[in-house]
């Protein structure tokens, strides 16, 4: 890993928020992607930083070592500033962390992004887990009708991670202060939606396990996209066994590479 890419990144983010007046920057840390807590680091800061587990007020609150954390750090802080490039050196393997510049106050951010959380999948009760950033923007490419995408956008200015290669990514928001009584809608996923979630996860463990071709790609991110679709083909042509999807994917990979010579 390149430090100096995240380094660069945090304070690309921190003259970002200087240029439009914002001393404070927010981000999701997602715990389940990492073998420890960070909790107990949130309680040694002085002046203490603010935080909130995004599962609060749901059954998965029980566990709160396991729970997405939305932290809000002051730039004008060199320790929390210094601790935020540490901790996104520390996790970008495994969970890297989804950055987002808003004006909110605190708890109405709060409480907007943990109901993006609390979704359904045809009626059914279930969560979002749109702040794993190596989703994140596939959500927006591939995923989400435009109603959806705007619930995620509201409360943000802008969104921004390090992609599989450790270059930004960025997506603007919308971020002008809520109207009074303005809430938060829901998001539902139709069955279309939860299987193209599935297929980013099928292509994460296809890649993990299998001898994927790396030839013809320009980036790791181009790479993944192209096991992605390759999986969404998959689905659409009704294959179901792991390996069937496998094979079908990495022979889509080999014509392309082929056919780029």
């Amino acid at each position: 890993m390149n430090t100096t890419h995240i380094t660069d990144w945090v304070n690309l983010l921190q003259q970002t928020c200087a240029d439009i007046n914002l001393t404070h920057l927010d981000f999701i840390l997602d715990q389940c992607g990492i073998d420890f807590s960070v909790i107990p680091v949130l309680h040694d800061f002085s002046p203490p930083l603010v935080w909130q587990s995004l599962y609060q007020g749901l059954p998965e609150y029980a566990l709160p070592e396991e729970s997405p954390l939305l932290i809000r750090i002051s730039l004008n802080d060199p320790l929390q500033k210094q601790w935020l490039i540490e901790l996104a050196q520390k996790v970008q393997k495994t969970a890297p962390l989804l950055v987002l510049c808003s004006p909110w106050p605190f708890a109405t951010l709060a409480e907007w992004l943990t109901t993006c959380t609390d979704a359904t999948h045809e009626g059914r009760a279930g969560l979002f887990r749109y702040f794993d950033a190596r989703i994140f923007p596939y959500l927006f490419s591939h995923i989400l009708e435009t109603d959806q995408q705007a619930q995620l956008q509201r409360p943000a200015l802008f969104w921004s991670w390090l992609d599989p290669d450790e270059r930004p990514g960025l997506l603007m928001g919308q971020g002008a202060q809520p109207a009074i009584n303005e809430k938060c809608q829901n998001i539902a996923l139709s069955d279309s939606q939860f299987e193209a979630l599935m297929c980013i996860c099928d292509a994460r463990l296809m890649l993990r396990y299998r001898d994927v071709p790396d030839t013809g790609f320009a980036s790791q991110a181009e790479r993944f996209t192209a096991c992605f679709n390759g999986m969404l083909s998959a689905t659409a042509k009704g294959m179901i066994l792991d390996k069937e999807r496998e094979d079908w994917v990495i022979k889509t990979l080999i014509g392309r590479s082929s056919a780029e010579v």
